[in-house]
């Protein structure tokens, strides 16, 4: 992994452990975003957008081949949340159906959905217990009205979902699964056909080391005729030169909605050929096993770590409480000592990822030690 530590600058100045948040900007991505806006500066907007298509083709190809989908699968959005909206609102309902979500989703994983209730869809929301969400709820909560379960592959607090028992389950009822993979893209293998996943979701700021506002949204090809655009634009359409008689695309480029974010597909292309260049299962090894070692020496020195004693539902994200120490507080000190963590949920949250070190946890289990002392 000294390779790509070495493109990270911020690993010169800190202990990020926060790629959950997001990701330091990789010198790769500057480099190539830096370039389009020279370009753009200098040679004008004609150039610079010609130039950035070939750099577009890139960008969807090379994710394309990271979740083993086809290029034509794949449309260039803004965010996660574009892509959950393109699913949620592009679903054909009758009033009746259901969606199934569960306590432990992002919010923007939620709205979305919920906002079917106008169209008279119900939603079904399984409850978490002790930050766990069990299959068996799940499936129980799954029926022959179920439309879409739309699920985290893993949570921004760390638990992660068996996906291929949850495709088998949907693939029963004929109900799409859909995925929100902003915390696992690039940390961990996923690949779509395997798991049965029908759409997908992810922005490019985490572990895809691109930039925010470019992202990434998958269509099984089988379900496209089926999958409704939210909006469409140019872009959107086949044989153009007559308007009256065009059509849909048959490709995921449908959901694309005109101009593109030129500058942050230059940039999530060089976070894609970073990326290309390693083994996802080595920088899946290397990331869980920091945050079992982190979590382990957390625990021996009586922290309160309230990620899953199931192994198999764990992942590169570790939350916490120290005993007797606000949040806040243990942030600052941890700041103070140029360690970088999050606490929006009201927990105390490290990351792991593929430039971090042995080292750098074991400094870190130090430095909390003198904390909680």
């Amino acid at each position: 992994m000294d390779e790509v530590r070495s493109e990270f600058p911020i690993v010169k100045a800190m202990t990020y452990f926060d790629i959950a948040y997001g990701n330091p900007l990789p010198n790769c991505a500057r480099k190539n975003m830096t370039h389009f806006l020279s370009i753009l500066q200098k040679k004008g907007c004609s150039i610079a957008r010609a130039n950035a298509y070939e750099k577009l083709d890139e960008a969807r190809n090379k994710f394309a081949n990271l979740i083993n989908a086809k290029p034509s699968e794949i449309a260039l959005v803004k965010n996660t949340s574009e892509g959950l909206n393109i699913a949620a609102n592009g679903i054909k309902y009758e009033p009746g159906d259901n969606v199934v979500l569960n306590e432990l989703e992002h919010l923007n994983n939620m709205f979305c959905w919920i906002r079917l209730r106008k169209k008279g869809v119900e939603i079904r929301i399984v409850p978490q217990k002790n930050g766990i969400v069990e299959l068996n709820d799940i499936s129980s909560n799954v029926d022959e009205r179920t439309k879409a379960l739309s699920i985290a592959s893993t949570t921004n607090l760390g638990f992660r979902f068996d996906l291929q028992k949850l495709g088998k389950i949907c693939k029963k009822v004929s109900a799409y699964l859909v995925v929100d993979a902003i915390q696992s893209l690039g940390l961990e293998p996923l690949d779509v056909k395997k798991l049965g996943v029908d759409m997908l979701s992810s922005s490019a700021h985490k572990g895809l080391l691109g930039p925010h506002g470019i992202g990434f949204f998958y269509c099984n090809e089988d379900i496209l005729d089926d999958i409704e655009p939210m909006s469409v634009a140019r872009i959107s359409y086949e044989n153009i030169e007559d308007p009256k008689n065009a059509n849909l695309k048959h490709s995921a480029e449908k959901f694309e909605g005109g101009n593109y974010n030129y500058a942050g597909i230059y940039g999530v292309a060089a976070g894609l050929n970073l990326l290309a260049k390693m083994d996802i299962e080595e920088v899946k090894r290397h990331s869980f096993e920091l945050s079992e070692k982190f979590r382990e020496g957390l625990m021996s020195m009586g922290a309160n770590v309230t990620n899953s004693l199931n192994k198999e539902e764990r992942s590169h994200i570790v939350t916490f409480n120290l005993p007797g120490k606000p949040i806040e507080e243990v942030k600052k000190l941890l700041e103070k000592n140029r360690i970088r963590i999050s606490t929006h949920y009201g927990i105390v949250r490290a990351s792991f990822a593929h430039y971090n070190t042995i080292s750098e946890v074991e400094n870190s289990l130090e430095i909390i030690k003198n904390i909680i002392s």
